[in-house]
């Protein structure tokens, strides 16, 4: 009889332990697809930084100077660039420019009261400045 009892009581902590084992592996996996599902949402509010390709297919020139200030914003809000410098233009005083930091370089945003006037690419901070001072 001692020998039965020995018996189940291994076979109870048995299956004790694959139950909790079972139950860390579910824990490990809900853990897992809940932090897949915050990345995917992006709950923090940041995502991946745009490169300059991508933002040059999103900014044209002769956008609505509204749209694009929106625009900016939520990027870099998001995380998706970083406003380096506003340059404003010589000749006009109406005319600014922006320098925005990409995932791969910086892109160079002109524009008038109303609209985008030029898009252009520039590997640094210091040459998208002296060409826009230069203009």
């Amino acid at each position: 009889m001692r020998k039965w009892m020995l018996a189940f009581t291994a076979c109870i902590l048995m299956t004790a332990c694959s139950a909790e084992e079972e139950n860390t592996k579910e824990a490990k996996n809900d853990s897992t697809n809940s932090q897949e599902y915050n990345e995917a949402t992006n709950t923090e509010g940041e995502e991946k930084p745009l490169s300059v390709a991508e933002l040059d297919d999103r900014i044209d020139e002769g956008m609505n100077i509204d749209t694009y200030s929106a625009e900016v914003q939520s990027w870099a809000e998001k995380g998706q660039l970083e406003m380096e410098e506003t340059v404003t233009v010589e000749d006009e005083n109406t005319s600014s420019a922006d320098i925005l930091q990409l995932a791969d370089g910086f892109l160079g945003v002109a524009y008038d009261e109303k609209e985008v006037t030029e898009v252009k690419m520039f590997q640094s901070v210091e040459h998208a400045k002296e060409y826009f001072e230069s203009l």
